[in-house]
């Protein structure tokens, strides 16, 4: 038996553990939540809270608008529009965007458009 065959047959049981090890943390990072998109940023209310009426809603405006549109790019425009939040987002950054705004509110409070970026209008 050479060398190399000799190496390979000491090494196959911390192989065996090194690829376990590392498979296990794949899985744990894959399957846990990362933080959040907006650090430290909690929904003030619930769906069923901002579902109520155009003024709930109108209060969820000016939530996004303070709190959470300064920081994701994109956002062109917000409008209470029958008994939904209407966000007008750029086209380049409308999926994370969206995302972003879904991870805190619930989805049947929106209607999500795209909008041309400005660059694209001049």
């Amino acid at each position: 038996m050479g060398a190399g065959q000799e190496f390979v047959k000491s090494i196959r049981p911390i192989g065996c553990v090194f690829f376990l090890l590392i498979f296990i943390y794949f899985m744990v990072f894959c399957f846990t939540p990362h933080g959040s998109a907006i650090p430290g940023y909690v929904s003030p209310h619930d769906y069923s809270y901002y579902s109520r009426n155009d003024g709930t809603l109108g209060e969820l405006k000016t939530e996004l608008e303070t709190n959470v549109f300064p920081h994701i790019a994109g956002i062109t425009g917000c409008e209470v529009k029958s008994g939904r939040l209407e966000i007008d987002i750029e086209k380049d950054d409308f999926s994370s965007s969206r995302a972003t705004i879904l991870k805190y509110y619930d989805k049947n409070l929106f209607d999500f458009e795209k909008s041309e970026s400005a660059q694209t209008q001049q």
